[in-house]
C-alpha cells in the first residue's frame, strides 16, 4: 500500500513553475504525473511522485524556497471541505485534534503532533511518512507553510507563530525569505521541522469565517464539475461524503457539520431531491470507485480504504453487485466507460 495525496497539494503549481521561464507540463511528465489530474483537486497522487515533482521543481526552476512559495497561497481552503469541518470545532485544541485524525484524507505522507512545553508555548511537529525516509526540503517547506497558514486561519488574520525550526540549512538569501514569509524567527539546521505558538491559543474559540469559507467552496467545486445537475445543497452533502468516506467516519451528523447545516434539514433537503442519506452515500461510493479506479494507478486496497471499507474483499462484493464485475475484472477490461447512469 502506497500513500497518496489529493490534487489540491498541487494548487498553483503550473503558475508558479511558469513564473521561473519553465515548463511545467514537462516537469510532471519526468515523474509520471499526468498533467489532467493536478486540476482535478480530489485526484489522488502518489506521495513519492508529488514529493520527487517539488525536488525536481526546486532544481529545474533554481529555487531553494519552492515549496515555500507554492504552499504562500494554501490554506485551510485547500484541504476542502474537512476544513470547514475542523474549523467548527469549539476550540483551536480540538480543531488540531480533528486535524490531526483527518490529515491523511487530503495527503496520507505526512503527519503532525502537538506537545504542550513548560513555558507557556505548544510545539506542533511535522513528521514526514514518504518511502525513501529521507528528509526532503521541499516538502518540510510546503507542509509547514500549509500548517502555519491553517493555524492562521483558525486564530485569525492577526496572529503568526513565535518560533519556527527547519532542517534545512539554506543560503543566506533563501534564509532571509523563509523569515520573512512566515513573519517570525526561524531557526535553521535543527533536528526537528517544529512550529512554535503560545499554549493560551488552545483554548480559543476558532476565528468565524464559515459561511465565507462554505461558499468559496461551493463555487469552487461547481466551477471544477460545472456539469453537475444536481442542486447546490446536494452536490455539497455529496462532496463532504467524499472528504469523510476515508476515515470511516461518514455519519449524517459529521456531513452535517461539515456543511454547516443541522442533521435534520440534511435529511429533509435530500427528501425534496427524491432520496435518502443512505442510498445518496451508496450512490458516491459507485462514482468514487469508477473515478479512483479510472484515473489513477492506486492500488485496489488502497480504493477499498479510500472509500470506507475496511477490506478489499468487502469492497470487491459490494462492487460486483454495483456492476456485474469485480474491480479487478474492471480494471483489466479494455477502456469502455461503465455504463452507469450515476456517472452522466
Amino acid at each position: 500500500m502506497g500513500n497518496y495525496i489529493r490534487a489540491a497539494g498541487l494548487s498553483g503549481f503550473e503558475d508558479l513553475v511558469r513564473s521561473y521561464g519553465k515548463d511545467p507540463i514537462d516537469i510532471l511528465g519526468k515523474v509520471g504525473i499526468l498533467p489532467s489530474m493536478i486540476n482535478e483537486p480530489d485526484s489522488l497522487i502518489d506521495y513519492d511522485r508529488y514529493l520527487n515533482l517539488l525536488e525536481l521543481a526546486g532544481l529545474i526552476c533554481n529555487e531553494e524556497c519552492f515549496g515555500l512559495k507554492l504552499a504562500a497561497n494554501q490554506n485551510i481552503r485547500t484541504i476542502g471541505l474537512i476544513g470547514v469541518y475542523i474549523s467548527r470545532q469549539n476550540s483551536v485544541l480540538e480543531s488540531l485534534h480533528v486535524a490531526q485524525k483527518y490529515i491523511d484524507m487530503h495527503a496520507e505522507g505526512f503527519t503532525f503532533y502537538a506537545n504542550k512545553l513548560p513555558n507557556q508555548l505548544s510545539e506542533l511537529n511535522i513528521l514526514s511518512q514518504n518511502a525513501q525516509n529521507i528528509d526532503r526540503p521541499q516538502e518540510a517547506q510546503l507542509a509547514m507553510c500549509l500548517m502555519r497558514n491553517v493555524i492562521k486561519d483558525l486564530i485569525g488574520p492577526t496572529w503568526r507563530p513565535e518560533k519556527i525550526k527547519l532542517k534545512q540549512n539554506p543560503t543566506l538569501e533563501s534564509q532571509q525569505l523563509l523569515t520573512k514569509m512566515f513573519d517570525c524567527e526561524v531557526e535553521f539546521d535543527t533536528k526537528k521541522n517544529a512550529l512554535y505558538f503560545c499554549t493560551d491559543l488552545l483554548a480559543r474559540k476558532p476565528y468565524h469565517f464559515n459561511d465565507d469559507l462554505v461558499n468559496q467552496l461551493i463555487l469552487q467545486q461547481l466551477e471544477n464539475e460545472s456539469t453537475k445537475s444536481i442542486s447546490n445543497d446536494t452536490f455539497l452533502i455529496e462532496s463532504a461524503m467524499k472528504m469523510l468516506l476515508a476515515t470511516g467516519d461518514c455519519s449524517i451528523a459529521n456531513v452535517a457539520l461539515c456543511v454547516g447545516q443541522h442533521q435534520k434539514k440534511v435529511q429533509r433537503q435530500l427528501r425534496e431531491q427524491g432520496t435518502t442519506y443512505r442510498e445518496l452515500l451508496e450512490d458516491v461510493r459507485k462514482k468514487e470507485a469508477i473515478r479512483i479506479i479510472s484515473t489513477a494507478s492506486i492500488d485496489l486496497t488502497d480504493v477499498a480504504l479510500q472509500l470506507g471499507y475496511a477490506e478489499l474483499s468487502i469492497f470487491s462484493r459490494q462492487f460486483k453487485i454495483w456492476f456485474g464485475m469485480t474491480p479487478t475484472e474492471w480494471k483489466n477490461k479494455s477502456k469502455r466507460p461503465v455504463k452507469n447512469t450515476l456517472l452522466v
